[in-house]
This record gives C-alpha cells, structure tokens and sequence, in this order.
C-alpha cells in the first residue's frame, strides 16, 4: 500500500521535528501495511520553503536510519507546492520535486480560505507543460465548499483529486467528512493519503475500509500508478448541486 502525501522528514515543516517522531510514523505505517511512503513537505506556503536537494538529502537520510531498525518501508521524495506564479519555472529549472521525484504528476495546495484567480491557469500552464496537477485535499478549502463547480472545472479540465484520509473517517469533521463523500459520489476524487503530520495520524487503512469495496480497490491502484508513473483510472465528473453541497453548513 502506498500513501502518498505524507509529512515524514523531521525539522522540514510541521511534521516531525525529531528522528524519533519519523520513526513512529514510519513504525505506523508499516503496521498498516504501508511499504512506500511519498514524502510531501510543504514548500513556499509562506513559512516553509524545501527545495529540491534539501528533501532528496532528508529521505536519504531517513531511509538509511529505518532500514537499520528493519522498519520494511521505503520513503520517496515529493513536495506540497503551495500555488504560486512560478510553479512551472521552478519545476523546469530543477527546484522542485514531482511525486516520486520523476514523474509527471505534482501536489499542489490551495490556501485554505481562498481561491486564487490565477489557479485555473497555473494549473492549465502545468498541464502544457507535461505535468498532471494534484490538488492536495481541496474538501478543506472554503471557496470550493460555497462553490463546488470550482473543483468541477478543474478536474473536467484534467486535474486530479486527493483527499485526506482524515476527512474520509470524520477526524476533520463530520461536515468536512459528509463533503468528502459527495466528491466520491460525483467521480471527483482520484487519490487518498494520509497527509500524516503524526504517527497518530497514520490511518490509511481505516479509511480504505471505510469506502465500498470498488472504490477503495480504485484508490489503491490509483497510488500505485501514480508511483509508476502511469496513467490513473478516472470516471467522468458530475456536478455538485451548490444546494445539497452546503445544506450540511
């Protein structure tokens, strides 16, 4: 099993900030059944900036410290873009990672309370130039709760999904969980990860059994593309009526 937005790396962000908190985490997800973890720190969100060799040098680092304690999980390098101007530039020039460093498809995150006007077209210049954005647990975003049709353009257009498994469980809240499951119903979520900050927080595979059994199967090999760098099954996105989608606000 793969998750693959995870804050693993101590002292990056607001993960771990020891090795031993990393080693929980790492201990967690293997009992899970976990074998590959992509680690997902923030980058460029307004308090941490990772660059590129900082985090190919912290996993590194951390799979030689768990390979020695026999811990059967291996740690891949990512990053969690927060949008911004140059997220194509910086991909090009080398200062940003993709997921599993190699492939075509890129985390990004969207402010919490906000939509910026300029997120449609960053991600369309992503697409042009090869990549296939992901964006990182929109369920929590506030514009798109008020209107769910700015998730629908995104992922009609070509975007990807990834919801927390959190969210998923009801641990974000029962609306936020409630949310989560109308975006599943309406074809719009592609991939689930843990985005743990905590070896508490490592409930993958709760939340993979929480889901009906196609879906959960679906989300699983959609990871283990993704990791491959291959194309992931998507289904044709429906709309949100903006009425069912806040009658629970």
């Amino acid at each position: 099993m793969i998750d693959m937005h995870c804050h693993i790396l101590p002292g990056l962000d607001d993960g771990p900030k020891l090795l031993k908190e990393t080693v929980a985490m790492a201990k967690a997800a293997a009992e899970q059944g976990i074998d590959t973890i992509i680690a997902t720190p923030h980058h460029n969100n307004g308090k941490y900036i990772n660059e590129r060799q900082d985090i190919l040098g912290a996993a590194d680092f951390v799979n030689a410290q768990i390979q020695q304690l026999g811990i059967p999980l291996d740690i891949v390098p990512g990053q969690e873009i927060h949008l911004y101007q140059d997220i194509v530039h910086d991909l090009e020039q080398g200062r940003l990672l993709p997921l599993n460093q190699a492939t075509k498809y890129v985390l990004i995150e969207l402010p919490a309370n906000h939509f910026p006007a300029e997120t449609t077209r960053i991600v369309f210049d992503l697409q042009m130039a090869g990549y296939i954005p992901v964006i990182a647990h929109p369920e929590k975003n506030a514009i798109i709760t008020n209107n769910p049709d700015i998730l629908y353009d995104l992922v009609k257009n070509g975007a990807l999904v990834q919801v927390d498994a959190a969210s998923v469980i009801g641990v974000n809240g029962k609306k936020v969980k409630k949310r989560t499951q109308q975006m599943l119903n309406a074809n719009m979520v592609h991939l689930m990860a843990t985005n743990a900050h905590t070896a508490k927080t490592v409930r993958l595979t709760e939340a993979y059994e929480v889901l009906d059994p196609a879906t959960s199967e679906q989300l699983q090999e959609n990871s283990e593309w993704l990791l491959l760098d291959k194309p992931i099954a998507k289904d044709i996105p429906e709309r949100i009526s903006k009425s069912r989608f806040r009658k629970f606000f």
